[in-house]
């Protein structure tokens, strides 16, 4: 419970408390009153307790902390096994929006692509983590860090391909969750009541521009860093206010923010893939193209038809000459009273977000969409009402 300082003061002065010298005066009462608004003593101790709190120790900042431990622990384990950890856990528009790999928005955090690159991010997030953090608690820290790394992923990912369609490309590492702590961090330093001053400010402006020169380079992901920073902005203005600050500090709300980083953290380096061969990843495409449904009108899909329907069926993706991902079915089949050989590609149609049926052929013979449909009929005999 915080010291009534105002009614110390009323207490002692009705006691009969006056500082020396005062008798001689022979002044009325009405002289040892003490303006509201001169001095509050109140203020002085939430100036004092909020300076203390904001003191830079490892105690003050368990979620960057976890973060970096987290960071650390992928970079080594990324080191040892050898992985294609970029194509299995990293950003990809084909991956994300075609296959419905949301939790690549996740892992992409936890993936670094060199050594000089892990160093660069995780000095930049302890030097603006150790100042935010503490100032704002562990909670709203946590909340910035990861929603800006979701705001850059989405932006790195769709921007970019609006941009350049076609071209596929991988992005991965903690800079836009960075970008954003950074951005909170140079906020509270023009907000602050304590710390708002020209030095700290120069500072920090001084460190993100050092930390983004530093970044730059033909493969840094701008855009990226862009949605990280500008997310870290609105996050920090929606959520820095005094009116919060009861819901976003103390005990309940610092544990509260220590698990759920923590399990955020497993999630994310736990399903990046590392260690994993991107080769002998089992592409999600083709789940996706397996559960799309044949007909609009039937639940029947092509997975449950073609898997039943034909012998010996096997399912793979390659690339095209044009760089787009197909995939591929091949199976035999009985059809006029013939054994036959089907295959069947499909492509991905951005119009309509939806795996279209590309080529289809009986004996390396390509049939017209009147003889695809009536084929597709005859599998799914058994299914149609």
């Amino acid at each position: 419970m915080e010291p009534d300082y105002n009614n110390n003061y009323q207490n002692s002065f009705q006691s009969g408390f006056k500082p020396n010298g005062f008798d001689d005066l022979h002044l009325d009462d009405e002289i040892y009153e003490i303006k509201s608004d001169r001095i509050n003593p109140e203020d002085f101790y939430q100036h004092s307790r909020k300076k203390r709190y904001s003191e830079v120790s490892l105690r003050n900042m368990p979620v960057v902390l976890i973060i970096i431990l987290a960071n650390l622990l992928a970079g080594i384990m990324c080191i040892i096994a050898g992985s294609d950890h970029f194509e299995t856990g990293g950003l990809n528009y084909q991956y994300i929006h075609n296959n419905k790999e949301y939790i690549r928005l996740l892992t992409y955090m936890f993936l670094h692509a060199n050594l000089p690159h892990f160093i660069n991010n995780m000095v930049a997030l302890y030097l603006f983590g150790s100042r935010l953090e503490p100032r704002v608690g562990s909670l709203r820290t946590a909340i910035i860090y990861f929603g800006s790394g979701l705001a850059s992923g989405l932006v790195s990912v769709y921007v970019s391909h609006l941009i350049n369609p076609d071209v596929i490309r991988f992005a991965a590492g903690a800079s836009g969750a960075i970008f954003g702590v950074m951005c909170a961090t140079l906020f509270t330093n023009f907000s602050s009541k304590t710390d708002s001053n020209k030095t700290t400010v120069i500072v920090s402006i001084a460190l993100i521009v050092v930390y983004a020169l530093i970044s730059n380079g033909a493969n840094v992901d701008i855009l990226g860093h862009l949605g990280g920073g500008i997310a870290g902005g609105i996050l920090i203005f929606i959520l820095y206010h005094d009116s919060l600050d009861d819901a976003f500090s103390g005990t309940i709300s610092t544990l509260l923010a220590v698990i759920l980083t923590l399990i955020i953290c497993f999630i994310g380096v736990t399903r990046a893939g590392i260690g994993t061969k991107a080769s002998a990843m089992q592409d999600s495409r083709i789940d996706t193209v397996k559960e799309q449904q044949i007909f609009q009108d039937e639940s029947i899909t092509f997975g449950e038809c073609l898997d039943n329907k034909c012998t010996d069926p096997e399912w793979t993706i390659f690339s095209s000459a044009d760089n787009k991902k197909v995939v591929e079915f091949n199976g035999k089949v009985v059809y006029n009273n013939m054994n036959s050989s089907l295959k069947i590609q499909f492509t991905y149609d951005e119009a309509i977000s939806y795996w279209t049926i590309n080529y289809m052929g009986l004996n390396g013979t390509a049939m017209d969409s009147n003889g695809a449909a009536l084929l597709l009929n005859y599998l799914c005999r058994d299914y149609l009402n």
